[in-house]
């Protein structure tokens, strides 16, 4: 659609067609004053603040065309004779809009007075006081003095929870419905409503349990006015109080900007920075909540010896001396477990310490079960190309959704997809139970258990046949495409399908709409990553085949644990048959061929009885954590861990962007990172001296780091990929921290820009003009209909996990359980609440069953939380188990 001119102000200005006066306004730096109006949400009308006059050429209705005036210039009319709302109204060509008229400054005054005739004078006790749109708006707009009688004001119970989470105060309420229409629009979790009318409207809690939606934090973000409160942050403190310190969420994979308002050296509250390449200005629940650990007085504080079978307090150089003479002395047959949880400058050293210092390639950063994500570094490099901005997405747009749960692995990316279609996106989601984004894509598949590959392959046939494929856009830098077209030249579309129990037109649709856009993206999950080269390999050559990848918008998305990302970048990894992987280390250390490890953040025993057995038949175990966990009350030392926010740090999203984060909080303890160890340790093994790849004397870097931003330069330095990751491109020239307000106040609630930058994207390896395009695909046989029932291990958010230790999130986290079908359940005689026994090849745990009416016979869920002791029992991604309800 072509640009539109008007006027504004006097202000001759140019937008996009469609742009609704407000915004148009804006543009112009005019302020129009809103409070129902949000950018990020469609608009409703339903304040009436942003009333504006609205003037249009006049139309002769006789020859429809514009009538002229004697000066030559197109008859100006008042639109519908009265005043417009400006959010609701689009721009046109010749349009005048008149923001400062005395009808308009009138009926400005009039609704601001009108609005405080109920509102409560709250203003020295509300935690929005000083960041309150309504505050701010009445000064700059409203009338000096009110006609109304105090007296007659409404008043509520104050105030009311909606949830355990947030508060309403009816009272304050303005019924702009922001709150609602995020939950419902943005969200998707239709949770809140308005009840009664007149006076008494309300907004009221719809879900069981109450405001039950992963997003919930954001409606205190967006209300105009203190309505709604946290839990978390009522009455702790007052806003000019805080300083924010930027930092990134490291809770799962999407890496959101947010800041850290701390008042001297306590947090406060935990706030989102906008950054449209990766949260826009949302947070979810887990992030906003989930900080509270840090303050644990759980927390370790001092390392840890164990002593005739104790664990005892001791200092730092006891312990670091001990640790450096049990693992140096172990030669080669040592490992190193590093946690994904761990930022980019743990990982690095931790790496290098192994792989340098002790010549190991033995390390890993998962915990060793079976179900464990596949390290796929061939996926990896068909990631989204570089420039790729979720939010410019729409119309034009496919995203696949292949073995993930979003909402539960990475929450904030199901906004962003909803966003996606809401923009005109098309959504298919392929995953063998229900998931959220499943109800509301355009097409959802099921297949059955342990045939996604072949759903995949089905996707991969019918572009092929109905020759769909972009390819030549790769030139001579494509490989294995023949030998693809071979492998499925016996197999057919309806043959698949079968297979895989999904309908072929479904499947063809989805094809054709991957295939015909213009921009694709392929999200995969911890389902699919566990499968193993089957399925990921399937998914990249589907996006190579349709011609997405290798530029900005296309590509793969992998929702890996946290920071893992960092940890397949910066080598804490096995590297083929160099090392050896986190299973093969429990099998070794069982074996008596690994003597020493070094696990640090990560808690491989918590779940598997085979690992503590493994961990514990080892000669040497160091553990390094936050707190006294199930693998570091095995370890023979304990070394106390700096959390994110005492320090400073980088880490790398799932899209591959590298973001950095400021210290917040200083511990009185002395708790260290990751790197500050690895590079003590490697000083006292070497005694100073510069070692090589082998061990041995050599001109590697010297261990001198400082601080951790000389160990970031030295990643940009040594780490090819991120080389143009560096500390000053990933900071603003400004050098300012935190949040500064901007005009976005006025409108959005508590909105600020973020000035710490909004992180570097690492190119993608297909990106490379000298890298190969490898397609490679293979038919795995498809599962026997015998009736067998099959165990799911599915991801959820609120996993009990040492994260929620003092969240608000307590009351939320979800208990160990299993989910089974309705047909399974009545043919077990199996009733909600009762227990069952799950019982497979690798061993049984007994859990009390949930029924769901939407899962297919055979599928049986089992939530892969603390306590659920599910490692124990998975034989891989999907698993064969026997049922028995429990005696």
């Amino acid at each position: 659609m072509a640009d539109v001119t008007l006027v504004i102000d006097g202000q001759t200005v140019t937008v996009p067609a469609g742009t609704n006066i407000v915004d148009a306004a804006r543009a112009t730096n005019v302020a129009v004053p809103v409070f129902c109006y949000h950018p990020k949400m469609k608009p409703v009308g339903m304040c009436r603040m942003c009333m504006v006059e609205v003037w249009t050429p006049k139309i002769d209705p006789a020859t429809r065309q514009v009538v002229m005036g004697d000066d030559g210039k197109p008859v100006l009319a008042l639109m519908m004779g009265k005043l417009q709302p400006g959010c609701v109204t689009p721009v046109s060509d010749g349009m005048e809009v008149r923001t400062g008229t005395d009808k308009v400054k009138f009926t400005q005054k009039g609704m601001l007075e009108f609005l405080l005739t109920s509102h409560p004078l709250d203003c020295p006790v509300c935690d929005k006081g000083g960041e309150c749109p309504l505050q701010n708006l009445t000064m700059q707009w409203g009338p000096g003095i009110s006609r109304f009688d105090y007296e007659d004001k409404v008043h509520f119970e104050k105030p009311i929870p909606l949830g355990d989470l947030i508060y309403l105060d009816r009272e304050r309420c303005i019924l702009c419905s922001r709150c609602v229409r995020f939950e419902d629009d943005i969200a998707g979790d239709e949770v809140l409503g308005f009840d009664n009318r007149g006076r008494a409207w309300e907004i009221i809690a719809k879900g069981e349990p109450a405001f039950d939606s992963k997003f919930s934090g954001n409606t205190t973000d967006i209300c105009p006015v203190g309505a709604l409160t946290s839990a978390d942050f009522r009455f702790k403190a007052r806003v000019w109080e805080l300083q924010p310190v930027p930092s990134v969420c490291t809770l799962c994979s999407v890496g959101c900007d947010l800041t850290l308002d701390m008042r001297h050296n306590e947090l406060k509250r935990v706030m989102p920075r906008e950054n449209d390449f990766v949260n826009e200005i949302w947070l979810c629940d887990k992030g906003r909540f989930g900080m509270r650990a840090n303050t644990s007085s759980e927390r370790l504080t001092t390392p840890l010896i164990r002593r005739n079978g104790q664990l005892a307090p001791a200092t730092w150089d006891d312990a670091l001396a001990l640790v450096a003479d049990k693992l140096s002395s172990a030669g080669t047959a040592v490992g190193g477990l590093a946690g994904p949880g761990l930022p980019n400058e743990d990982l690095f050293l931790f790496a290098r310490l192994f792989r340098e210092t002790f010549g190991s390639a033995n390390l890993d950063y998962r915990p060793g079960s079976a179900s464990d994500p596949s390290v796929d570094t061939w996926s990896m490099g068909m990631g989204v190309g570089q420039g790729t901005n979720l939010l410019s997405l729409g119309k034009g747009s496919a995203v696949l959704i292949i073995g993930a749960d979003p909402e539960e692995e990475a929450p904030l990316y199901t906004l962003r997809v909803r966003g996606i279609q809401s923009r005109g996106g098309d959504v298919t989601v392929i995953n063998p139970y229900p998931t959220k984004l499943g109800k509301s894509a355009n097409r959802s598949l099921a297949p059955k258990p342990g045939t996604g590959p072949q759903v995949v392959l089905a996707l991969i046939k019918t572009i092929l046949d109905e020759k769909l494929a972009k390819i030549d856009a790769y030139g001579n830098r494509l490989r294995g495409y023949d030998e693809l077209t071979k492998t499925l030249a016996g197999e057919t579309v309806e043959g698949l399908c079968a297979a895989a129990g999904v309908s072929v037109a479904t499947v063809q649709a989805a094809a054709r709409a991957f295939a015909g856009a213009d921009n694709g993206i392929i999200i995969f999950g911890r389902l699919a990553l566990s499968v193993g080269p089957a399925l990921t390999d399937a998914i990249a050559t589907l996006a190579v085949v349709a011609g997405k990848v290798g530029r900005a918008n296309n590509g793969l998305i992998g929702l890996v644990d946290q920071n893992a990302r960092a940890a397949i970048d910066l080598g804490v990894r096995p590297d083929g048959k160099a090392g050896m992987s986190a299973r093969e280390m429990m099998a070794a250390a069982q074996a008596g061929t690994l003597k020493a490890m070094f696990v640090a953040g990560i808690d491989p025993a918590a779940e598997n009885p085979a690992a503590a057995a493994a961990l514990n038949a080892l000669d040497f175990l160091v553990v390094q954590d936050l707190f006294l966990t199930e693998t570091a009350q095995l370890a023979d030392v304990v070394l106390p861990l700096a959390a994110v926010a005492e320090r400073e740090g980088t880490v790398t999203n799932a899209e591959r962007r590298v973001q950095r984060f400021r210290q917040a909080q200083r511990n009185p303890a002395d708790v260290r990172a990751v790197w500050q160890v690895a590079q003590q340790l490697a000083v006292m093994v070497t005694d100073g001296v510069l070692v090589g790849a082998n061990g041995k004397a050599g001109r590697a870097a010297a261990w001198n780091y400082a601080v951790a931003e000389d160990v970031s330069d030295a990643i940009a330095a040594n780490v090819r990929l991120y080389a143009n990751a560096t500390l000053a491109q990933l900071s603003t020239a400004s050098g300012t921290w935190g949040r500064q307000s901007n005009e976005q106040v006025y409108y959005d609630g508590t909105s600020y820009e973020n000035v710490e930058g909004v992180g570097v994207q690492l190119p993608a390896l297909i990106e490379d003009p000298k890298s190969t395009v490898t397609v490679s695909v293979r038919v795995p046989q498809s599962p026997a209909a015998d009736g067998t029932l099959h165990l799911i291990a599915a991801p959820r958010a609120y996993d009990n996990g040492d994260w929620g230790k003092q969240s608000k999130l307590a009351p939320r986290m979800v208990p160990a359980h299993v989910i089974l079908s309705v047909a399974d359940a009545q043919a077990l005689g199996v009733a909600i609440g009762e227990r069952v026994t799950l019982r497979s090849g690798a061993g049984e745990v007994s859990l009390p069953a949930q029924i769901d009416s939407g899962l297919a016979a055979g599928l049986v869920l089992a939530p892969r939380v603390r306590g659920a002791g599910l490692a124990g029992l998975m034989t891989g991604a999907i698993t064969a188990v026997t049922v028995l309800k429990a005696e």
